[in-house]
């Protein structure tokens, strides 16, 4: 279980919404489903990275949050983006690339592998 203190990254949660342009086309945009969350970024390494490269051998951070009731609809089986918001001035996107995952089903917290995105 991760503690609270662990979590000092702040993270939104976002997820894919098609609408139309008014031309006979879409748009895609990004919506919040969850806002500046505390969590913890870490990039992945030695066995972790290995593991991880089996799912998706783009995948090189993961990310944990607090476990919150509507995750698995929220990220929408894996199809849904992390905006972490650094410390420094630029925000970076990572894309979720498996679905998230209730850690030992026990509702306390989620965690999800993510590559950054281009």
């Amino acid at each position: 279980m991760v503690r609270a203190g662990e979590l000092h990254h702040r993270v939104t949660i976002q997820v894919p919404l098609e609408a139309t342009d008014g031309h006979d086309g879409s748009t895609q945009t990004w919506v919040p489903v969850q806002q500046r969350i505390p969590a913890r970024v870490r990039p992945l390494q030695g066995r972790d990275l290995e593991r991880a490269h089996q799912i998706d051998p783009r995948t090189s951070h993961e990310v944990t949050t607090r476990f919150w009731r509507h995750y698995r609809h929220d990220t929408r089986g894996g199809r849904c983006r992390v905006l972490y918001h650094g410390h420094d001035l630029e925000d970076r996107v990572f894309e979720v690339v498996a679905p998230a995952i209730d850690v030992d089903e026990a509702h306390t917290e989620v965690r999800m592998l993510c590559r950054e995105a281009a």
